[in-house]
């Protein structure tokens, strides 16, 4: 059983459907019903998101960039720490407020039901699923090393820097494929040393949000609870899975999130140091 933590590293998850084809715009009275089943399930606005990007077109062998929109759906709870987001090829749950993964990986297979049974994305063919974890690793009466295994070289260590430098980053990440060859794991770790909190980042380039409409609040600062805390780590574990599926079975996708979960624990828990971080982070008794 998952050690469980009052102060917990992680600050924010993501579970995303990735579909080979288009599942198509819809109606604002479509998304509007949508937002009505999901109500009961905290979320109480949506919002439609507009973002100028590029289209990659092949044609004799040559590919030509075309300027195109990208219209995202995002649903909100009230304090919008709970976003699901539908765009013309996925369907995503991202979490700023995570509890545990159970909770987590049914929301979001309900999430999928709902959109089922209103139409969204009904008979597409599936391509992958994604699981995304980001952590803070902040020392507290500690150096940030010591928080990690032995096994865990700090990235910043293998190049110079003065002391008085404003700020440092470094970073290093790692890649497995499972046994099944359809799986895999990555972990990215972020090395900071910043000495303005105002300068401080908190989730990887890959998971930053570019349009402010479907942003939400990160809960950081009961991590940084001392201003002398001025290095710390991010920590992104992503797992993917590829999916030969011609309709959803949501059943078969929380079985497969749930293996995906499993994995991305053994890697978590493998490059701590359980009896530092648990100090830092309270163990939660049962």
């Amino acid at each position: 059983m998952a050690t469980k933590f009052q102060n917990p590293p992680v600050v924010y998850t993501a579970a995303k459907l990735i579909f080979f084809e288009s599942i198509g715009s819809y109606s604002d009275e479509k998304y509007k019903s949508l937002l009505t089943a999901l109500e009961s399930h905290s979320f109480v606005s949506y919002t439609v998101s507009k973002v100028m990007g590029v289209r990659l077109k092949q044609s004799d062998n040559q590919f030509s960039a075309i300027p195109t929109n990208a219209e995202r759906v995002g649903y909100f709870s009230a304090d919008r720490r709970r976003c699901a987001v539908i765009d013309e090829n996925t369907i995503e749950l991202r979490l700023s407020e995570y509890d545990n993964h159970t909770r987590f990986l049914d929301e979001f297979k309900l999430l999928i039901d709902m959109c089922l049974a209103h139409g969204i994305a009904m008979g597409n063919k599936l391509r992958e699923i994604e699981l995304h974890y980001v952590d803070l690793f902040v020392p507290l009466q500690c150096q940030l090393k010591d928080m990690f295994a032995s096994s865990v070289t700090m990235p910043m260590e293998q190049f110079y820097s003065d002391d008085d430098d404003a700020l440092k980053v470094g970073a290093t990440s790692f890649t497995r494929v499972l046994a099944s060859g359809s799986s895999k794991v990555s972990i990215n770790l972020e090395q900071f040393k910043v000495s303005d909190a105002q300068k401080r980042k908190y989730l990887p380039d890959s998971l930053l949000e570019p349009d402010s409409k479907l942003s939400m609040p990160l809960d950081v600062e009961r991590l940084f609870i001392s201003k002398e805390q001025h290095e710390y780590a991010i920590v992104h574990t992503a797992c993917g899975s590829l999916i030969n599926m011609d309709s959803v079975d949501t059943t078969k996708i929380r079985e497969m999130l749930e293996l995906l979960y499993i994995e991305s624990r053994k890697t978590f828990d493998h490059m701590l140091v359980p009896e530092i971080c648990a100090g830092i982070w309270q163990v939660q008794a049962n």
